[in-house]
């Protein structure tokens, strides 16, 4: 009889040990295939937006960072001040700034950003047919989210984001999204 019980324990174990497991496997994938979900889905969107800016070029989050560890780099952040009060790209400046001082920086690469790539696409657009080199950093601030881009405000660093909206609530994990 006892040897009964001890056995109907280690059955009992045995299965609630399983089911823990399955579950601790299952929820690592499902965040994992979380992250790449929204990947997708920001490189998705994005490219139906370049149909409305096709002669603009895109340039990638990681060959934005090379470019500007590499260079004088001017980063134009096309967003509302709203938006840019939760988080920057370190050494971006307001569209504002950009166009008081155009002639300053006009001989520098140039890359515009938004939360997806959509109104940096249309601003750089504009700037194209004035006669400027500019880039558009391609899934903008939510791709920056996932290659761990860094983002400051007036207290330092964070890893807030103003999304601009519900739908573009697609930040890497370890980002918050706000709107």
């Amino acid at each position: 009889m006892i040897s009964f019980l001890f056995l109907k324990r280690n059955y009992w174990l045995t299965i609630f040990t399983g089911l823990f497991l399955l579950t601790v496997s299952c929820s690592q994938q499902t965040t994992t295939r979380s992250e790449a979900w929204k990947q997708q889905k920001i490189t998705s969107m994005y490219d139906e937006y370049v149909n409305n800016f096709p002669e603009v070029t895109g340039i990638t989050v990681e060959e934005f960072r090379q470019l500007k560890q590499q260079n004088k780099t001017i980063i134009v952040d096309v967003r509302s001040p709203e938006e840019r009060v939760v988080s920057i790209i370190p050494g971006a400046i307001s569209q504002a700034e950009f166009e008081q001082n155009i002639d300053r920086y006009k001989n520098y690469p140039i890359v515009a950003y938004c939360t997806i790539g959509y109104r940096s696409g249309k601003y750089a657009q504009k700037l194209l047919k004035q006669g400027l080199s500019i880039f558009n950093l391609e899934g903008s601030l939510l791709a920056w989210s996932h290659i761990d881009g860094e983002l400051v405000n007036s207290s330092g660093e964070t890893k807030q984001i103003h999304v601009y909206g519900k739908q573009w609530r697609l930040t890497a994990d370890d980002y918050q999204s706000t709107w």
